[in-house]
């Protein structure tokens, strides 16, 4: 069995009265605020998808890069995020599988203005020493996207949608132009939710194009994910 890791949400940092900088992550509306080792765990699975043995790895890297005390244990920090839904995971036997366990019920948040979001991943790529800040302008550029990707953008900045439900829609040629067409279209059964589609969709060659668009996507920082 494998299983793969992200994180979900937005981050950003808010003022205090005292001029502190807080860091918080924005979840299905909801703001968590985070401790710096818990910054520090999610920030390696921001748009990022790692095994349990990678992600380790890269929080141990990080806290050894760090100033100041050292906090708890990495699995005391990857349980507190996970349990408020900030840090998810997939299991499945292939990688394939995984993947999809893991995004099927998230839902696709397209990035309008992603510069931001390449800088942030430039500094993370230089804190971790993969990049030297002479390689910054190469990766600052943002990547083309190929036509599925751009189908699936223009999907999920019309209407909210999770991976699932997205590669339901495609795969059936179902016509999607808001969330009223969801429910007629996708939910036809008054038992299915969202989480019984996810579990009802079995992965096969034709859908990989459209899961694996949604991967570079979200690897590429053109879209985050966020909780239902």
């Amino acid at each position: 069995m494998l299983t793969l890791y992200t994180a979900v949400g937005t981050l950003k940092f808010q003022k205090t009265t005292g001029g502190k900088s807080i860091p918080l992550v924005i979840n299905d509306g909801q703001e968590y605020g985070l401790s710096d080792d818990e910054l520090l765990l999610w920030s390696c699975l921001a748009f990022q998808i790692l095994t349990l043995h990678e992600l380790q790895d890269a929080y141990t890297l990080r806290q050894i890069q760090k100033e100041g005390p050292k906090g708890l244990s990495f699995q005391h920090y990857l349980n507190r995020l996970s349990l408020r839904g900030l840090v998810v995971s997939g299991i499945g036997l292939t990688g394939v599988d995984a993947l999809y366990r893991l995004l099927g019920s998230l839902i696709i948040i397209p990035l309008k203005d992603t510069f931001p979001i390449r800088l942030f991943g430039c500094v993370q790529l230089y804190l971790e020493g993969t990049i030297g800040a002479k390689e910054f302008g190469r990766y600052l550029k943002k990547k083309p996207s190929s036509p599925m990707e751009d189908t699936i953008l223009k999907l999920a900045d019309k209407v909210s949608l999770t991976t699932a439900e997205l590669v339901t829609s495609m795969e059936q040629e179902k016509v999607i132009h808001n969330e009223s067409d969801i429910m007629d279209e996708l939910y036809t059964e008054p038992e299915t939710t969202y989480q019984t589609l996810v579990d009802d969709v079995q992965i096969h060659h034709t859908q990989y194009p459209v899961l694996q668009a949604i991967a570079n996507l979200y690897l590429n920082k053109q879209i985050t994910f966020h909780t239902c």
